[in-house]
């Protein structure tokens, strides 16, 4: 199942992001694949796909599979925990509302805030940029 999906700041290569979904997860690290392509999903306990879409912020997309018989943390806390271990802030779509320009920008100190992206850039382009609040920055 689909624990989340996360846009992070900045890249993290793949043996951060092993060993930060490990911790979080409290699971060795090599329980976790990591993989850039959704064929390539084998049957580990957790799997984080990887998608780089560019140089831009927010450009490379995580989505992290876990088994269904792993208990997961809130995503809030596991996201926060994330951006603090990675020392970047990261988006997470936001379930609270209905729009889809509307994420949650969890800081790099581990602090969230909901954020809206530029729909142009996020339909146009596939872009997250970040419009609200001024100044484009979580």
């Amino acid at each position: 199942m689909i624990w989340f999906d996360a846009a992070l700041e900045s890249p993290v290569d793949d043996g951060l992001l092993r060993r930060c979904i490990a911790t979080l997860l409290n699971i060795p690290s090599e329980n976790v694949d990591v993989v850039h392509s959704l064929s390539k999903i084998k049957d580990a306990p957790a799997t984080c796909v990887v998608e780089d879409r560019g140089s831009d912020s927010y450009s490379q997309l995580i989505t992290v599979y876990v088994s269904e018989s792993l208990p997961c943390p809130y995503v809030l806390d596991a996201a926060a925990q994330l951006a603090r271990m990675f020392a970047k802030s990261l988006l997470l779509v936001d379930d609270a509302t209905a729009n889809p320009y509307s994420f949650v920008c969890v800081s790099s100190a581990g602090q969230h805030s909901v954020v809206l992206v530029d729909p142009n850039e996020l339909d146009k382009n596939n872009r997250y940029v970040i419009r609200e609040p001024a100044g484009g920055r979580c």
